[in-house]
């Protein structure tokens, strides 16, 4: 249902002239009055409502370039997948229209992409990453609005928005401590860039807590193939898990297949051994995993809101905008109190309750739990 002035004044219990006053900020009005208008405006979905219509008329279409590191197929084409019809689905969402200027090749034809842009006046351009740092250099030189979605330009010359993976791997650390695990192992594999900050963000949050690891374990890649070999060869040796009571694994392919290797070995999880992983993406996950989710599917609210920004508030000289997007926990059935504990309890008495989702943050522009870094200049 629309909603207009009258609505949002007759709730505010003011006059439609005031409500036009706040919105378009032509009159003096008082805090008290124009926080509660706002207030009413953003609960009847006014503000969204009118946000929406300014995008219509500011962005129609978009030119979506998938960087050299971005793949639709082999062990991260779930992850690239959900980044793309995350894509998809927040461009039909506001009516706008999609050209892949690349589809076929991991090169990027700059001069291509850029009459495709102009040729069809595009908005800007969408660079879709599989996680790294991208040499962007010529395409930021034809001016082009430019946005970077799961990834950085190396000189950070373009406006990006990535997950916050230390954070996410901090959320899920942070669980297993809170269902009373004190050793912890870990499980990755090497040479990734977005599973090495998962990795920087287990360490800080193992010190931070004052925990004790095993010996982490390394998988030949990101996979539940790899995870579960990896995870079997660990328990043929005579230290085992070494005293851990719970695994992290980097992603959730591995977490699947360390739950399945345990499995195998006789182990229960989680009577005897809890599993977490980190990605969170619905397709990708078995249902009863506990998990993080990194945004993968919602990256592109934030990246369509930056390139909105720079339409209607051009500057010519600017820094560049980096929106850390959040991460949600999802408590599932991996993970339980350690063999001959009890679940902590909260002050006061009674057993912590598990809620299903627990979301964190809410700072910046990237939608309900992200950050917002804004100190890059160029």
């Amino acid at each position: 249902m629309k909603v207009g002035v009258r609505d949002i004044a007759r709730e505010a219990g003011v006059a439609v002239s005031t409500v036009s006053h706040v919105l378009n900020g032509t009159a003096s009005i008082s805090r008290e009055v124009r926080d509660r208008v706002l207030a009413v405006a953003r609960e009847l979905g006014y503000l969204d409502q009118r946000r929406a219509k300014a995008t219509i008329a500011t962005m129609e279409r978009v030119v979506v370039v998938f960087g050299c590191d971005f793949a639709m197929m082999g062990d991260a084409a779930f992850r690239n997948r959900a980044l793309y019809q995350g894509l998809k689905r927040e461009c039909e969402r506001r009516s706008l229209k999609i050209t892949a200027a690349n589809p076929d090749d991991p090169s990027i034809d700059v001069q291509k992409v850029a009459e495709i842009a102009r040729a069809e006046k595009a908005s800007g351009v969408i660079v879709l990453s599989g996680g790294g740092k991208l040499d962007l250099g010529e395409l930021v030189k034809t001016g082009l609005s430019l946005v970077v979605m799961n990834g950085d330009e190396q000189l950070r010359r373009a406006d990006a928005v990535v997950p916050a993976h230390a954070f996410a791997a901090d959320l899920a650390v942070r669980h297993l401590a809170d269902a009373g695990h004190s050793r912890l192992l870990m499980l990755g594999t090497a040479g990734r860039d977005h599973l090495a900050n998962r990795k920087a963000g287990f360490a800080e949050a193992v010190e931070a807590l004052g925990l004790s690891t095993a010996e982490p374990i390394i998988a030949a890649d990101d996979t539940q193939e790899a995870g579960e070999a990896a995870v079997a060869a660990r328990l043929q040796e005579s230290n085992g898990l070494d005293g851990a009571t719970a695994i992290f694994s980097l992603s959730d392919p591995l977490a699947d297949g360390a739950f399945k290797a345990l499995t195998a070995a006789g182990l229960k999880v989680p009577a005897d051994v809890s599993v977490a992983g980190c990605d969170g993406i619905r397709d990708a996950r078995s249902t009863e995993l506990t998990t993080v989710n990194v945004g993968y599917e919602h990256l592109a609210v934030s990246a369509l809101a930056i390139m909105e920004s720079r339409l209607m508030i051009p500057k010519p000289a600017r820094s560049c905008i980096l929106v850390e997007f959040g991460a949600e926990l999802i408590a599932g059935a991996t993970v339980a109190p350690p063999p001959g504990k009890l679940a902590p309890k909260k002050e006061g008495g009674g057993v912590r309750t598990r809620s299903r989702r627990r979301r964190y943050g809410s700072i910046g522009g990237g939608g309900p739990h992200a950050r917002l870094i804004s100190d890059r200049f160029h």
